[in-house]
């Protein structure tokens, strides 16, 4: 008898990550933000990364993301990851947790950048603007 693989990833989840606008721009800050699906690590790919169930990510959550940007609760740069900003969203739906949307700009160009990796979390990062 066949053992039935286990899926470490939500595929709706990468459906709708598929789903997203290339590029989602964000006034505020002037920074254009592209959703791209390369290589994140060496055995998975950025939507798979994204998608790990261990992230706790929704459909819902996903589709909020483009508002969430311009409506995000905290706009954070990372003190650890250099070049490394983070979105914090409210989710819709949900009474506790954020969406922390986790962005890094390009080498080349300051104003745009690309997304890391998204996931949901209880705590918001003190701003270390």
């Amino acid at each position: 008898m066949k053992q039935k693989e286990v899926s470490y990833y939500d595929e709706n989840v990468m459906e709708a990550l598929a789903k997203l606008p290339k590029t989602i721009f964000d006034k505020k800050h002037n920074l254009t933000i592209i959703v791209r699906n390369d290589q994140a690590r060496s055995n998975q790919t950025r939507f798979e990364h994204i998608a790990r169930k261990d992230h706790q990510l929704k459909v819902r959550d996903i589709e909020s993301i483009p508002d969430g940007i311009h409506s995000y609760v905290r706009y954070v740069k990372s003190h650890i990851h250099k070049e490394t900003y983070y979105y914090f969203i409210k989710r819709k739906g949900e009474s506790s947790g954020f969406i922390q949307l986790a962005v890094k700009l390009l080498e080349n160009d300051r104003h745009t950048a690309y997304i890391k990796t998204i996931f949901i979390t209880y705590r918001i990062e003190e701003n270390r603007l």
